[in-house]
């Protein structure tokens, strides 16, 4: 008798099986992970705002929040952190920006505040003393105003609720302070797109 050399039906169904068995597990994978990036992202916003809150506590200063806005879509694009001192908010180096990745957008609820701006500033032109000792005077600046500011006694101006949404996620992410535990809420909504 030869004996036959190869791979019987059975053997071959069964390593079809183990491929098509991988693949599958694999494509779950990936997309549950891509799922995963959103709720990954809001979760480092609300990291990101915890830091400024208790920074604004630790160094007893206010701390504001500036929606750097991409032109072409008027959407959200960058937070930038700015400290009020010298009766002007001003941008801070650290922390850096928060920059939205995978098309995120933040739309603001806040109350209606009755005073033009959230905390008054100095509209006084200060000399600048240049490097040979001579004053110099400096044009007034576009003031910098802050939607949402962080106070050093715990309370955020003016109340209400951010909402961070992602074009390609069916739910959105609400943030609102607890003046209960000085802590900002995250909350998963039902996306209003």
């Amino acid at each position: 008798m030869k004996h036959s050399k190869g791979f019987t039906l059975i053997e071959l169904l069964v390593v079809v099986a183990i491929v098509v068995i991988l693949a599958l597990a694999s494509i779950l994978a990936i997309n549950q992970s891509s799922d995963r990036r959103y709720p990954a992202e809001a979760e480092k916003l609300l990291i990101w705002l915890q830091q400024i809150a208790q920074r604004s506590s630790l160094e007893g200063a206010a701390y504001g929040l500036i929606a750097k806005i991409e032109e072409e879509s008027q959407a959200t694009i960058e937070l930038q952190p700015v400290i009020y001192y010298r009766k002007r908010w001003v941008e801070v180096l650290s922390p850096e920006p928060f920059v939205l990745d995978h098309n995120g957008t933040i739309t603001w609820d806040m109350e209606s505040i009755e005073a033009d701006e959230l905390i008054v500033q100095s509209r006084s032109v200060l000399p600048q003393i240049n490097q040979r000792g001579e004053i110099e005077e400096v044009e007034e600046e576009d003031f910098l105003l802050p939607e949402i500011a962080f106070l050093p006694d715990g309370y955020v101006e003016p109340e209400g609720v951010m909402q961070l949404s992602f074009n390609a996620y069916k739910n959105a992410f609400n943030y609102q302070w607890d003046d209960t535990t000085n802590n900002i809420i995250m909350e998963l909504v039902e996306s209003s797109r």
